[in-house]
């Protein structure tokens, strides 16, 4: 096409479609490219689709041929007529930018005419600044052939995996390795909600089929089930030796159905509670046949009622801690709490209470649950919320909850400096039969936390680089003010990280090396460079989760991630996700957010020159 001819970016651009379009992908995330490794300026998809696209095709010339071209690619509005030719509604016709709907059959029309455009050959997209992917992606979506270049290492390593890795693998099929994978520590149908059935399970793990275990499941299967169960392998192995570091517990309770309506719930009988019972893990790290033993007092027509209780086994899915200071004016333990809110959300409120102890050497710690809302308007409401959960933190500093004294944030951050800032654990959230539940950390579980240091040398001395004792960012003025860690004395990255983190993401990065040496053997070159490289994005995306600036979300009951606005703020009360958990959070549900990726990019076949600059 001649560089002279006018594009049609130039004549018309279907801006508010396209802005709602990357609103909507915004906020529709499984299976995005940006889920598969942090970046801060992604670039939607749509908006990108849309200007390389409108920069690519010619102009048509006229306002008709404009709105035809447009309307092809961003949709349009089509009015919904009752019987009587009143206008009921609208929908929008399907088009190319709307994430998980675009209409396939446009996109290649569109290609021809990119295609026809340009004398019959695909042009040529250069991005110099990549990034995040986002524009090579999209030119190569659209057929073109592209050259993309980024310094940032980091960027590097995204463009990889968005560009280079999938078509590599891509419509090629291999044949599950034939040892045992995922399922291996599962649960048995029923044993988690403790369901009838659950007293006939095996006490031991050993010897299970795994996933793949089926004939249905060896027939050869796409890069996406290999990464998959790879990750989970990786699961396994890590569970079998950080099992008894994130102890799990078995509350005696009725079967509580989620979703179940009240009014066809049927009737509790009362019976007297118990207290909660440790479940010792056996030698692959699963829980299960513990609660089958548990649960062996009861017989079958017993375990079929479900009004009656039972042993349930309810999974740590995360640990809440406070940072501590002494008083300098009581001398107990002050935790530094900015909120002591645990859940606030419609028809769930969960409050952390706090009590002085008669000695006056710090609080005892309650869970308060079903907590009354406020009256009155919406800021009323907020404000008795506010004064309700409020912590021990404020822009001043911290007030002792013993005697009243004052702790300045010059006074924290001195602590800091000199290794003076303790932690206490606060509360502990479980995943109970109808969502999260709250209650106070037990002895052995504090206990489990402790990780001494010489554990923690002994596994990262055969590790590359070791722990990571790398400066974090030094905080000053302007934007550097976001990286307040330094001034609190975590001037290290290893410093962020308490020792059961450390040892935990240790843990991981040996059972992955262990699985990169059998994943040599066992398949080709291109496959080899891919699942190590995915399995980096799924460790990546777990550290993103186990710090100890990561804090909780009393909306969405999860934990946030450490860079949830791009920065290191110095976070008061963090969470401590439990990594062995089943959850978005942890390492399975990790291992699923890449695959889902890789299931949106594995169609691209290697039709399209591209290259990648580092």
């Amino acid at each position: 096409m001649s560089s002279t001819r006018r594009r049609l970016i130039e004549g018309a651009f279907p801006l508010e479609r396209v802005s709602e379009d990357s609103v909507h992908e915004k906020n529709v995330r499984h299976g995005h490219i940006s889920t598969l490794h942090i970046w801060p300026a992604r670039r939607p998809l749509a908006a990108s689709r849309a200007v390389i696209l409108s920069t690519l095709l010619p102009d048509p010339g006229d306002e008709a041929g404009r709105r035809e071209v447009v309307d092809r690619m961003a949709g349009r509005e089509v009015e919904i007529f009752d019987d009587e030719g009143e206008i009921v509604g609208k929908y929008r016709k399907q088009g190319i930018f709307h994430w998980g709907s675009e209409n396939e059959d446009e996109l290649e029309r569109f290609r021809g005419e990119i295609r026809g455009a340009f004398g019959g050959r695909a042009p040529r997209v250069l991005d110099p600044f990549a990034g995040g992917g986002a524009i090579p992606l999209e030119a190569l979506r659209l057929g073109c052939e592209v050259e993309a270049a980024d310094l940032n290492p980091v960027a590097w390593f995204i463009l990889r995996c968005t560009l280079h890795y999938p078509p590599l693998v891509a419509g090629k099929r291999l044949p599950l390795p034939e040892e045992g994978s995922a399922g291996s520590s599962a649960l048995p149908a029923g044993a988690e909600s403790g369901a009838p059935g659950v007293e006939g399970a095996a006490a031991t793990t050993e010897g299970s089929p795994g996933l793949w275990g089926s004939e249905e499941n060896r027939e050869p299967k796409a890069f996406p089930d290999h990464l998959r169960e790879w990750g989970y392998r990786v699961l396994d192995g890590a569970r079998r030796e950080l099992a008894a570091r994130y102890p799990t517990y078995a509350d005696f309770e009725p079967v509580r159905r989620k979703g179940r309506r009240r009014a066809e719930e049927p009737k509790e009988i009362p019976y007297e509670r118990r207290p909660l019972r440790l479940l010792e893990p056996d030698r692959a790290g699963a829980t299960w046949a513990g609660l089958a033993r548990l649960n062996r007092e009861f017989d079958a027509e017993y375990l079929a009622d479900e009004r009656k209780p039972r042993w349930v086994e309810k999974p740590t899915v995360a640990y809440l801690w406070a940072r501590t200071v002494e008083c300098a004016g009581c001398r107990a333990e002050m935790p530094l709490l900015k909120t002591r809110w645990l859940c606030r959300k419609p028809g769930k409120r969960v409050l952390l209470t706090m009590t002085p102890r008669e000695d006056g050497a710090g609080v005892e710690f309650g869970v308060e649950d079903g907590v009354a809302a406020g009256e009155g308007n919406a800021a009323a409401r907020r404000e008795h919320d506010r004064r309700l959960g409020a912590g021990t933190m404020s822009r001043r500093g911290a007030t002792c909850p013993c005697c009243g004294g004052i702790a300045t944030m010059r006074d924290l951050r001195a602590a800091g400096k000199s290794g003076r800032l303790g932690e206490r654990m606060t509360a502990v959230v479980v995943n109970g039969q109808r969502g999260k539940e709250y209650r106070l950390p037990t002895g052995a579980e504090i206990a489990a936390s402790r990780v001494g240091e010489e554990e923690l040398e002994a596994l990262y001395a055969d590790i590359p680089l070791g722990l990571p004792t790398e400066p974090t960012p030094k905080a000053g003025m302007g934007a550097s003010r976001a990286f307040s860690v330094d001034g609190y004395g975590f001037d290290t990255w290893r410093k962020i990280f308490t020792n059961r983190q450390l040892l935990a993401i240790g843990t991981l990065i040996r059972q992955i090396r262990q699985c990169a040496g059998r994943i040599a053997d066992e398949y080709p070159s291109a496959w080899r460079e891919n699942l190590a490289a995915y399995l980096s994005c799924v460790l990546s995306r777990q550290i993103g989760f186990l710090s100890a600036v990561c804090s909780w979300n009393l909306i969405a009951e999860s934990v946030r991630n450490t860079f949830a606005r791009f920065a290191l703020p110095m976070v008061w009360d963090y969470a401590e996700v439990n990594p062995l958990a089943n959850g978005s959070v942890a390492f399975a549900g990790s291992t699923d957010w890449i695959v889902r990726v890789l299931d949106r990019l594995e169609p691209m076949k290697a039709c399209q020159k591209f290259r990648v600059r580092g």
